[in-house]
């Protein structure tokens, strides 16, 4: 068997989670990242007082 022939079979965003390979996933669902309205607070410490500041910030400013 032809590894490199087999490997090179697979459709593009099969080989490796990569940024190359996402990138290829938006490309063909349209980007729907661009449409989407949201921020990701993640981390071991500070969600909570990160989440607070943030709505008073938006709220304040009515974003």
């Amino acid at each position: 068997m032809n590894v490199e022939k087999y490997l090179q079979g697979f459709f593009p965003g099969t080989k490796g989670p990569t940024l190359d390979a996402m990138k290829y996933f938006m490309e063909k669902l349209g980007h729907p990242e661009e449409k989407l309205k949201f921020i990701h607070i993640a981390g071991t410490n500070g969600k909570g007082s990160c989440t607070e500041m943030m709505t008073n910030i938006f709220l304040k400013k009515r974003i």
